[in-house]
């Protein structure tokens, strides 16, 4: 017989069912990691197309395009590093 899974809860840092949304013991709200997968899909957008914006055109579309290619790639990156931190947190492995 198989062990259910478990992390740790990020309010009170208790053992917790993985698949837990609220703490049982505190009631903490624990983290989703749709929001981050939603950056990093967000943020790669952006990035390609602010990318082909500033390459492609002249004036100040050109740096609206750059611009937007720079937030794209800041979404991307601190999307995946959230993603990341928060499923380190979740599984008692960061303190």
């Amino acid at each position: 017989m198989t062990e259910p899974r478990t992390v740790r809860c990020l309010g009170c840092d208790r053992r917790i069912d993985a698949d837990a949304r609220v703490c049982p013991h505190c009631g903490e709200l624990q983290p989703t990691p749709i929001l981050a997968v939603g950056a990093v899909v967000v943020g790669v957008f952006a990035f390609l197309f602010g990318f082909l914006l500033g390459a492609f055109t002249v004036g100040v579309t050109r740096w609206i395009g750059f611009a937007l290619a720079v937030v794209g790639f800041g979404l991307a990156v601190g999307g995946y590093t959230s993603y990341l931190d928060a499923r380190a947190r979740r599984g008692g492995r960061a303190r």
